[in-house]
Formats: structure tokens, C-alpha cells, sequence
């Protein structure tokens, strides 16, 4: 019987822009780094993890692209330059990193022309949103009226924080089952306006959005998450069933390359 070869994902790694560092001896140094959480998830559920170091470089992201057979936007302790939204910098707004940032647009955009399946978590969602033309909270405490802390601190992120609405027919509303989940929290920026082709899929109880898919369901996998289901998978169900889905559709990916 054939060894059945697991489908290469590729994963955005995020960097500490030379700021000091626990695991470094060299002051000043930068790091590549990712929570061990995503590519672990990612083993759990089928598929092969490949952490892509952050590059601008045309030629290497386009190999990058060619490599793997789906890729996951992670988080990060960053935000996105407003700019690209048409918007000035806030107080309030963390540090860009817009490398970073570049580059994760310019893979997701490659893999939405190819076909390729696409998750965005946290950070990844807002990134993939703005790609499309959306907007975002730049601080959602001074933006947003709302009960719900979106920083769960210091409560880790593999307890669940607060539920979620999900939208009747949506991929996330059949993998659970309903019309409900509950989910982490660990972010003070948010999706304000939905970008080009996406619509909204989940919703926390202050209406701010949890979750996007794209609006005609004959497109390629794409889903955007605010939470972290890498840090639930071991005993939410959602989560197991989100990525086993993610990781089953770039199987097929794979398979028709």
C-alpha cells in the first residue's frame, strides 16, 4: 500500500524586529519565531508544517509558493500599517512590521489564484481582509462599545473566552453543528469592513466580526478566524474539524497540482 504523503503547509513566521530576546545571546539580534501551537496543529490533523521566514523577495515568495500546498497566516505581536487601509497610525496601534506584511499579501493573493486553501488566524484574517480591500478597528476598546474583553489576559488562550454566532450555511456553522461556538480571545485590533468577495461567517456578541469565508461557497477553501484554534484543538471539537477540513482540502490541492 502507498505511504500516503501529507500535504505541505506553509506558515508565516513572525519576527521580534531585533528587540531583546530570551532566546538569543546577542542583543539586537532579530529572530524568526512561531508558536509551537500552529505547526503542531497542523501535524495533529494530517498535514506537513513548514515555517516560511518573512522575505520580500519576489523570487523566493513565488518559490515558497510553489512548495507548498496550502498555506496558514498566523498571528503576531504586530499590527498592520493603517496606511493600507487609508487610515493614519493610532497611539494605540502596536508595532508594524510591514515585511511581513507584504509578503503575507502577496502569497495569499497567489494562492487565491491558484486555488490553493488558505487560512488566516487572528492576525492572518485581518491581514487577508485588508488584502481585499477591508478596514479594521485600529483599537477596539476606544472603537467599539462592548462587555467583552478581547484581551482575555491574563486567562491563557486554550480556555475559551466568549461565544460566537455563526452564520446559518456557513462552512464554520456546518463543522460544528450549529449555530454556535466559544472561542479564545487575545487581540485589541478587529475587522471593521469586510473585504472584496469575503462575507461574514462569525460574530462575537458585540457584533464584531469572529470569522470570514468567501461570499460564493464554489470558491476555494479560504476561512479567517479572529481566535486561536490551534490552542483549543486538543479539546474543541470546531477546531479539530476546522483544520482536518483545511488540511483535507490541500490534500486535494495537492492531488490535482
Amino acid at each position: 500500500m502507498a505511504k500516503k504523503i501529507r500535504p505541505v503547509i506553509g506558515i508565516s513566521a513572525d519576527t521580534n524586529m531585533g528587540r531583546e530576546s530570551e532566546i538569543s545571546d546577542y542583543k539586537g539580534e532579530t529572530i524568526y519565531w512561531l508558536k509551537k501551537s500552529y505547526p503542531d496543529a497542523i501535524t495533529k490533523s494530517g498535514g506537513a508544517p513548514l515555517i516560511l521566514p518573512i522575505s520580500t523577495n519576489l523570487e523566493l515568495i513565488s518559490q515558497y509558493f510553489e512548495t507548498v500546498d496550502g498555506l496558514l497566516l498566523s498571528g503576531g505581536h504586530f499590527d498592520i500599517d493603517p496606511k493600507l487601509y487609508g487610515e493614519k497610525k493610532w497611539p494605540e496601534t502596536g508595532p508594524l512590521k510591514p515585511d511581513r506584511t507584504i509578503m503575507e499579501i502577496k502569497l495569499f493573493k497567489k494562492a487565491m489564484r491558484a486555488g490553493m486553501p488558505l487560512l488566516g488566524i487572528c492576525g492572518g484574517m485581518q491581514a487577508i481582509n485588508v488584502g481585499l480591500g477591508g478596514t479594521l478597528y485600529q483599537h477596539l476598546p476606544k472603537q467599539l462599545s462592548s462587555e467583552i474583553p478581547h484581551e482575555q489576559k491574563p486567562k491563557h488562550p486554550s480556555n475559551p473566552h466568549h461565544r460566537v454566532s455563526l452564520t446559518g450555511g456557513s462552512l464554520l456553522a456546518r463543522l460544528a453543528g450549529g449555530d454556535e461556538a466559544k472561542v479564545n480571545s487575545t487581540h485589541h485590533q478587529g475587522v471593521r469592513s469586510v473585504g472584496k468577495g469575503l462575507r461574514v461567517c462569525a460574530s462575537a456578541p458585540d457584533g464584531l466580526v469572529e470569522g470570514i469565508e468567501m461570499e460564493d461557497s464554489d470558491k476555494p477553501f479560504l476561512v479567517g478566524v479572529q481566535w486561536h484554534p490551534e490552542y483549543l484543538i486538543d479539546k474543541d471539537e470546531l477546531s479539530q474539524k476546522l483544520f482536518k477540513r483545511f488540511i483535507s482540502e490541500c490534500r486535494k490541492y495537492r492531488k490535482a497540482k
